[in-house]
């Protein structure tokens, strides 16, 4: 005896593209799908471009303390980036995810305890490095 398989004849299946009798047709009445409204709720309540601004303002600030260390002025300028890198975990503490840009890199507990440590040893380094 052979058994055949895939669907029995008597199944008529809906061509493609035709929902089936148990899916609702699309259409005003049709409530919105779950994905959508997820979508709607996740939306920044800010531009995008002013989520960047903390990142922008921590990195002008490194910049601007390395130029000072280029000018043989080494603790102010280490002083400056270590306070631009506090910055930045001020910022990631204290901001929603969705206004801290690129300074959200992990959890939100990691990105602060690792910035916090490096303005720390920036700082530490500054103050130990003997002078000219």
């Amino acid at each position: 005896m052979s058994e055949q398989y895939g669907p029995p004849e008597s199944y008529d299946a809906p061509p493609a593209g035709v929902p089936s009798a148990g899916q609702p047709v699309p259409g005003p009445r049709t409530p919105p799908s779950p994905r959508r409204a997820q979508r709607a709720q996740a939306r920044p309540a800010v531009p995008r471009w002013l989520g960047q601004l903390p990142y922008v303002f921590v990195l002008c600030g490194v910049a601007a303390g390395l130029a000072v260390v280029a000018t043989d002025h080494f603790r102010r300028g280490s002083m400056l980036i270590a306070a631009a890198v506090f910055i930045g975990a001020l910022a990631r503490l204290v901001l929603p995810e969705s206004q801290t840009g690129m300074l959200a890199v992990r959890r939100r507990w990691v990105d602060v305890l690792l910035m916090t440590a490096a303005a720390v040893g920036v700082t530490l380094v500054a103050f130990v490095a003997k002078g000219q």
